[in-house]
């Protein structure tokens, strides 16, 4: 008969209970501790669930202007050089200025005519038969524009000039034995016909003038308009942007040509303005009613920031950007729909491609 040991299987039996002790003290331990750290942990609030702010799609109108003085300059320098001496008899020039073409009268100096004539070459002799000169040329030149002489322009004042000039003469009154000459100071050589002449502003009917005098002075052909802009505006102030100017009752239009540094001791910014797209002028005929040549004017204006804009108006915190640039609304849905944005100022937008009525996330939507 096989006997067995006792001694391993005492040994066994006391082993059990000595492991589930250890087992339980260490989940006593354990338990103990995580009910410490709960004990000493804050209560967590539950998060609240807020639902996105929607807006309804209506109708709206957006602009936006600056109102601003427009500065009005005529620059005006003398051009050509008087050469008779007398009484300033009569002026065919207003005191605002006057389009002159070459053959026009400009004064008379004890009733004798004094015309413009195109020419760089200043008058300064009295030009008859047997003399040559680039003088005598800018004479032919004019006097067969205006019909008078037939011949090509060579220089020399011969029988048909002198007959030319006679005929000329007659226009103007003269008809004594010395029409076929030109006197020093008939004429006043100018370098560019048509221009705007003016008188002086000194000039007075009944002064005493003497030659070398500049009595008459050009202009461009219209003033210059400009205006300051204040310094918060700079970087909105673009190149085509409108301006509107008022001028004693009339509205000129413009727009901004370009931005320059003021060169005077305010300093800032200039915007200078050009007639707007598809008009030759800003202030077209009524220039000489707001500033003369050699003049200058302030007059009041409004530069248009941002158009008149009547659409679909939403507000701007709505208005999205994709990844290729485009904007979008997100719908109260969800759902997100292209717009295209056509004016924004305040806050608010007018956009194409969403209809009126419609409701839009405008703020707790997905990326905001």
């Amino acid at each position: 008969m096989i006997e067995t040991s006792p001694g391993p299987r005492v040994r066994h039996r006391r082993a059990l209970p000595a492991a589930a002790w250890a087992l339980s003290v260490t989940l006593a331990l354990g338990l103990g501790w995580w009910a410490a750290t709960q004990a000493t942990l804050p209560p967590q609030p539950s998060l609240p669930t807020t639902e996105p702010v929607t807006a309804e799609v209506a109708e709206g109108t957006i602009s936006v202007e600056q109102a601003y003085g427009i500065d009005a300059e005529w620059p005006a320098a003398p051009v050509g050089v008087n050469g008779i001496a007398g009484t300033l008899t009569s002026l065919d020039l207003a005191a605002t200025g006057t389009p002159v073409e070459s053959g026009a009268l400009l004064y008379t100096v004890d009733l004798a005519p004094v015309v413009a004539i195109t020419g760089a070459v200043p008058a300064f002799r009295e030009l008859g038969p047997g003399m040559e000169g680039a003088d005598v040329r800018q004479l032919q030149t004019f006097l067969h524009g205006a019909g008078h002489f037939a011949y090509p322009p060579d220089g020399k004042y011969g029988s048909a000039t002198a007959a030319a000039v006679t005929r000329w003469s007659r226009t103007l009154g003269i008809t004594d034995s010395t029409a076929d000459t030109v006197p020093l100071g008939r004429v006043v050589f100018i370098p560019t016909l048509p221009q705007f002449l003016a008188p002086s502003p000194e000039l007075r009917i009944g002064a005493r003038v003497g030659p070398g005098e500049e009595l008459i002075v050009g202009a461009g052909t219209e003033p210059r308009f400009s205006f300051r802009v204040l310094p918060e505006s700079v970087s909105r102030t673009v190149e085509g942007m409108p301006v509107l100017i008022q001028a004693d009752g009339s509205r000129w239009t413009a727009e901004v040509d370009s931005l320059a540094a003021a060169t005077d001791s305010v300093g800032g910014t200039i915007a200078l303005l050009r007639p707007s797209s598809g008009i030759d002028s800003i202030c077209g005929t009524e220039c000489t009613a707001m500033v003369t040549p050699g003049g200058t004017a302030v007059l009041p204006g409004t530069l248009v920031l941002v158009a008149e804009t009547t659409g679909t108006q939403v507000p701007t915190a709505s208005l999205q950007t994709d990844a290729s640039g485009s904007a979008y609304l997100t719908l109260a849905d969800g759902s997100t729909i292209v717009v295209t944005v056509l004016a924004s100022s305040d806050g608010r937008s007018i956009v194409d491609g969403i209809e009126l009525g419609q409701r839009i996330v405008v703020a707790g939507g997905p990326g905001m």
